[in-house]
């Protein structure tokens, strides 16, 4: 596992309430339990700059904030974050796993807020170095289920409505019949069971 996970780039995606920040920790524990040098961080965030981004976007004081606006501070966010923690992580062929990534834009911005999925993807050609990573796995929930884990105050994105989050599960769905890379996880059971789900495809999966 140590070897086959050297300098991999992997990404836990998916809706509001799919679980994936919980998943990523999760995963980030159990690779360092294999003797993995992992490093984990967060999109967009885990920079000085790209909380400071993180926290006008997610502010639901900004609701007139357009969807181009949106995928320029996410693109921002990440660029910074790919220069600061993800490529000296990667060049020090530690494993690096991610909570959410480019798939979050297209399936947000591109596929909900109408802006197109292959705009945003033009965009992440050139801004970063590296759009997509090795490995893209795609926390699936339906709404209902996703809206009963949310049981807090709803931050500015969470806060856009049912039918605005149909659609990013759409977005996320066909991207990942679209993209290399990407599987989809059924993320409706418990913590656990999901985790023994995406533990069992990261020690079957072959990288190319």
């Amino acid at each position: 596992m140590e070897s086959k996970l050297q300098g991999k780039f992997i990404v836990l995606d998916g809706p509001d309430g799919c679980g994936k920040s919980t998943q990523t920790k999760l995963l980030a524990e159990w690779l360092q339990e294999q003797g993995v040098a992992v490093e984990s961080f967060r999109d967009p965030g885990d920079t000085a700059i790209g909380e400071k981004i993180r926290q006008i976007l997610l502010n639901p004081e900004y609701l007139a904030m357009s969807t181009p606006a949106e995928v320029l501070l996410y693109m921002a966010a990440r660029a910074q974050l790919w220069a600061e923690k993800i490529a000296p992580a990667l060049e020090e062929n530690k494993c690096v796993v991610l909570d959410r990534w480019l798939s979050s834009t297209c399936a947000y911005q591109g596929f909900a807020g109408g802006f197109e999925m292959d705009k945003v993807e033009k965009i992440a050609a050139d801004s970063l170095e590296r759009p997509w990573p090795d490995l893209t796995i795609i926390l699936d929930v339906d709404l209902e289920t996703a809206s009963q884990r949310l049981n807090r105050e709803l931050d500015r994105m969470e806060a856009k409505g049912d039918s605005y989050h149909q659609k990013v599960r759409e977005g996320f769905l066909q991207l990942a019949k679209q993209q290399e890379n990407f599987l989809v996880v059924d993320a409706t059971g418990d913590v656990k069971t999901v985790h023994k789900k995406i533990v069992q495809l990261i020690s079957e999966v072959s990288f190319t």
